[in-house]
């Protein structure tokens, strides 16, 4: 089966809780990884996720998860260029109940790089003088 929405092509969908409230790591075919971590922060409220690159991949600290009607990615989260295509990670996590186990609803996405209108913001300025 394939699944698109609009330009993009879902590559990787699921559904996962976490087991004792320790976090959850998607390990992609690359061997990179997300990490998705959660910390309740009574003395700041806010809600709130940082980002963390890491030798593996990168982490989503995610701070105040705890509501049943789902925290997450606002809009998909753009992890970094495979060969012509973009990939991107999206992400809803909800907390049913009194456990410490959060559920999270995550995709992952394909985006050729000509639909986005994408150029590429690695390596020096062409042009620029020294």
């Amino acid at each position: 089966m394939d699944i698109l929405s609009g330009p993009a092509r879902v590559v990787e969908s699921g559904l996962v809780t976490t087991f004792m409230g320790n976090p959850v790591k998607l390990i992609l075919e690359t061997g990179a990884t997300v990490e998705l971590a959660f910390q309740t922060t009574p003395d700041q409220p806010d809600i709130r996720v940082e980002t963390e690159w890491t030798d593996e991949g990168i982490c989503f600290h995610c701070f105040n998860f705890d509501d049943e009607s789902g925290r997450g990615s606002r809009e998909p989260a753009l992890l970094g260029e495979m060969g012509e295509d973009l990939l991107f990670f999206h992400f809803r996590v909800f907390l049913w109940g009194t456990t410490v186990d959060r559920t999270i609803h995550y995709t992952f996405y394909a985006v050729n790089k000509e639909a986005v209108s994408w150029e590429s913001q690695t390596g020096a300025d062409e042009g620029s003088e020294g």
